[in-house]
């Protein structure tokens, strides 16, 4: 396994740097603000310069106009500076966005670009002071869970795949699945080092109630409404507040109409003050959505298990999916365990606000991880797989040119084993698997 595990890694590097190179960065730079905030990206640095930085403390994100972050604490070769941290996809967005002309930008201590810039370019403020500056491309840490679609057919991968024998086939998404466990507890750790164990795991939480449609939505409500106030009398008023949906100008009908009354009647006290925090509607990705998927469903679980969160926290620390199941599978709603949206009819039987796939999918991608990188080694290997989802019919179409081998376990392995070998290669290469070193590893495991 050592082996395998060496030459996988070996083939993601390619020499020629054709491979190996960063996914292109996703234009989006609230996602970025977003990751870098939870602690994700990490928080120990070489700067352009080759100054060693540490950031302290992230700050407070600025709803106003001015640096994205404000009341942060850097340390540059040991010597701490407090200020103002700014993140630009690209290191061109200083000069562009007018910030070395802005005198709100002069207490900025820290430029964190994305991109990897095709030349130098300096931050400096409007008294000419050089900001130092950090480019994420560089370091490991920025590397984030894939968003995008690789072309759903055939690589060239899927013909040496069709003849791996089946125990091969096995060890090698064994590889890839553990290498996803390790990356995901290494993201955890990075987040809980940055912001502490409480807010890390209510935000993942929250992202993995966003599916794949909403992570970043969700990731944004979490942030902007942190643990404490989310567990509080007035917590489910301030999430559906926030991610704007009581922003309507007219209340629903029925039963409805009772609900978001109760939740007016609280975030009507608060919204002047958050009002610059409110998520647009349009953040949200409503299309293809299941019903009993809807965001509006998955806030009332998250405001749920924040006032849960003692158990939710001891559950997910345990790493136990039964301990889990019996902490989440139970949680109700007197709305929400009823409908699905607002003008939904009233169910006769209640709909579960966390059903056992999510569950389980909550399992996989936080307590797992998290037990690996506390020194546990997790029981995973025997864990049933989940529903096989969009983004697993087209890494089976780009793999194995359709469904996947009958003969592969229905392992919960086998799923991340998969998506993690989408995500090494098909997703880095840009030459339509001309350069990919996938195929040639996956023929010596024939031989």
């Amino acid at each position: 396994m050592t082996s395998l595990r060496r030459a996988y890694e070996q083939a993601m590097h390619d020499p020629a740097g054709r491979v190996a190179e960063q996914p292109p960065a996703p234009e989006n730079e609230l996602a970025w603000q977003a990751r870098w905030f939870s602690g994700a990206c990490g928080r120990e640095f070489t700067a352009a310069s080759g100054a060693k930085v540490r950031v302290a403390d992230f700050g407070q994100w600025n709803r106003e106009a001015g640096p994205d972050f404000v009341r942060a604490s850097v340390r540059i070769d040991g010597n701490e500076h407090r200020g103002s941290i700014e993140v630009d996809l690209a290191a061109s967005g200083w000069e562009q966005h007018g910030h070395a002309t802005n005198p709100a930008y002069e207490d900025v201590v820290l430029h964190v670009v994305v991109n990897r810039p095709a030349r130098r370019h300096f931050s400096r403020t409007a008294s000419n002071r050089e900001v130092v500056q950090i480019c994420l491309a560089d370091h490991e840490a920025t590397e984030a869970e894939w968003s995008g679609f690789a072309a759903a057919r055939p690589g060239r991968c899927s013909a040496p795949l069709g003849e791996i024998p089946s125990g091969h086939l096995e060890e090698l998404l064994v590889t890839a699945a553990r290498r996803r466990l390790e990356r995901k507890g290494e993201l955890l750790r990075s987040m809980i080092e940055a912001r502490g164990a409480d807010a890390a795991l209510f935000e993942a939480t929250a992202v993995a109630l966003g599916y794949k449609n909403n992570k970043l939505p969700f990731q944004l409500l979490a942030q902007r409404v942190p643990l404490a106030d989310a567990a509080s009398a007035r917590g489910e008023a301030l999430l559906f507040g926030v991610a704007g949906f009581l922003e309507k100008p007219e209340p629903p009908a029925g039963a409805a109409r009772t609900e978001v009354a109760e939740l007016w009647s609280s975030w009507w006290k608060l919204r002047a003050a958050r009002s610059n925090s409110i998520l647009p509607r349009r953040a949200w990705n409503l299309a293809g959505v299941r019903p009993q998927n809807h965001p509006l469903r998955r806030i009332a679980a998250l405001a749920a298990m924040a006032n849960r969160w003692k158990s939710v926290r001891s559950a997910l620390v345990a790493g136990d999916l039964p301990r889990l199941q019996n902490v989440l599978g139970p949680l109700e709603h007197p709305f929400w365990s009823y409908h699905t949206t607002w003008i939904s009819p009233r169910r006769r039987t209640t709909l579960a606000l966390i059903g056992p796939d999510r569950i389980r999918e909550i399992h996989a991608n936080i307590a797992l991880p998290l037990a690996l990188v506390g020194g546990t080694e997790p029981a995973w290997m025997d864990l049933p797989a989940g529903p096989f989802n969009t983004s697993l019919r087209v890494v089976s179409a780009r793999l194995f040119g359709g469904t996947l081998p009958r003969n592969l376990p229905r392992k919960l392995f086998v799923h991340q084993g998969l998506l993690q070998i989408y995500a090494d290669f098909c997703l880095r290469d840009h030459g339509e698997c001309a350069q990919c070193r996938f195929p040639a590893l996956v023929a010596g495991l024939t031989s």
